[in-house]
């Protein structure tokens, strides 16, 4: 998919582009992510999500352990867990549903 298909988000401290959205129903999200901020703290439900620094660096706390973030790291946020983040950086941002069945 082109940067050109994807649809445009902005958030206090986030902003990004969604490639593949919850209502293709393939059980999957994708998206790019630019931090100018913060995230606010979540609690990840019943998805798993996972992110990859492109570029830049921040902190990333998951249930309350302080990560330095920089390029190429992963983070994955189970089902449950707490998370935020904060910083100058790209990120893309995976997520599976749990109803998600691979064929």
């Amino acid at each position: 998919m082109r940067i050109n298909e994807t649809t445009h988000f902005d958030q206090d401290g986030f902003s990004g582009d969604v490639y593949v959205s919850d209502e293709n129903k393939k059980g999957f999200n994708a998206l790019r992510v630019s931090v100018h901020g913060k995230h606010p703290e979540k609690i990840m439900l019943e998805a798993k999500r996972i992110y990859l620094v492109i570029s830049g660096e921040g902190l990333f706390t998951i249930d309350d352990v302080v990560h330095q973030a920089v390029r190429d790291d992963l983070y994955v946020i189970e089902p449950g867990s707490k998370y935020k983040y904060e910083g100058q950086m790209e990120l893309f941002e995976f997520n599976v549903s749990p109803a998600n069945i691979f064929k």
